[in-house]
């Protein structure tokens, strides 16, 4: 540690349960943080001025207006660019030693588990159920420690997880589905709650770190706005679990086999059959929209409304991350053909913009 690290970092030091042994833990320690929005821009940040070495940062999506009341560390001059660009530029600014990885990828259970190798602790950020059960089942197959957090309007939760489950995520939620827990975008958010949801995060992660044997790794934390209350509820490891257990995954195919990723969608562009529904409302496509696609929104489905579509057409639902088009295909499951993409526009702008140039 050089000399303006270590003055950077003094009034910490002088906490007894830290001092400079602590302080080094954490400075050889690594983080790999998943979703860089509400909760991954507080966590990050305090990661990194908390003292952690290394931290890894994974999110595919960019910088929208939407974000900015609540993902603090983005302003209006970073709209359009990537949030991993953005946050590695922001924490070097705040800590030059610390050494920081970018991955522009939607964490999904088609997800190589070789992402975790070489961290000491996984953080979920993200803000899908997909997404969440991923990471959780990445972690223990690494056997890496899990720090997961949620909020739905004004309400948060969040909870540590051991690489070993016995509880893990899925013992806490063992089978929820996109839509049972809106995301940010569809159910809205109170921007300090994400934060102080975030920032639990980020210091249950360097409790962990600094001793491992002092944190509780059978508790969810819960924590509303109004009044102000934090609560504790133990978590039951449940000895049915697919992940950490000895049960087995459930097949519905009826879900997931009737998903596709943005290259399958890219090569059913070029099918003169194929429909491409948006489900989004008409505000959001006016904003941003889908090229060449048939506006029929979930709510209208949701109130009974179902056109004639043509026999021999494969129909692809579109929304913006994935989870509406998802939840579409229920009302759409008399047709011959019907898919999601998975990720949504986010994720399709994303893999074309990681695409070589020609």
């Amino acid at each position: 540690m050089g000399i303006e690290e270590e003055s950077f970092f003094q009034r910490q030091i002088q906490v007894p349960e830290i001092g400079t042994i602590g302080q080094k833990k954490w400075r050889e320690s690594s983080v790999l943080v998943i979703g860089l929005g509400g909760l991954g821009c507080p966590t990050a940040l305090h990661l990194a001025l908390g003292g952690i070495g290394r931290i890894g940062l994974v999110d595919f999506d960019i910088v929208e207006v939407s974000n900015l009341h609540r993902q603090t560390l983005f302003t209006f001059k970073d709209i359009g660019l990537p949030k991993t660009e953005v946050v590695s530029r922001v924490l070097l600014e705040h800590c030059p030693w610390l050494v920081i990885r970018t991955f522009a990828e939607l964490v999904s259970d088609l997800t190589k588990p070789e992402l975790l190798d070489g961290w000491d602790i996984v953080l979920d950020c993200t803000d899908t159920i997909s997404s969440k059960y991923a990471i959780n089942d990445l972690c223990i197959k690494k056997s890496i420690p899990l720090v997961t957090a949620s909020v739905f309007r004004t309400s948060a939760q969040f909870a540590i997880f051991s690489g070993n489950g016995k509880p893990c995520y899925r013992c806490l939620f063992p089978d929820l589905k996109e839509g049972d827990i809106l995301n940010c975008s569809l159910g809205g958010v109170l921007g300090v709650q994400t934060a102080l949801a975030g920032t639990y995060q980020a210091s249950l992660t360097l409790q962990y770190l600094l001793d491992p044997k002092s944190t509780d790794i059978n508790s969810v934390y819960f924590m509303e706005w109004n009044p102000p209350t934090l609560y504790q509820s133990k978590v039951e490891a449940n000895a049915e679990c697919p992940t950490c257990g000895h049960g087995t995954f459930k097949t519905n195919t009826d879900w997931n086999a009737k998903e596709i990723h943005p290259e399958e969608f890219i090569r059913l562009q070029k099918n003169i059959s194929t429909l491409f529904i948006d489900v989004r409302e008409k505000d959001e496509t006016d904003l941003n929209p889908i090229p060449d696609s048939f506006l029929l929104p979930l709510s209208d489905l949701e109130r009974g409304y179902l056109p004639e579509f043509e026999k021999d057409l494969t129909l692809v639902c579109i929304c913006e991350t994935g989870i509406r088009s998802k939840k579409a295909l229920s009302y759409l499951q008399s047709k011959s053909e019907v898919y999601s993409l998975i990720g949504g526009r986010r994720a399709y702008i994303q893999y074309l913009n990681n695409q070589p140039s020609h």
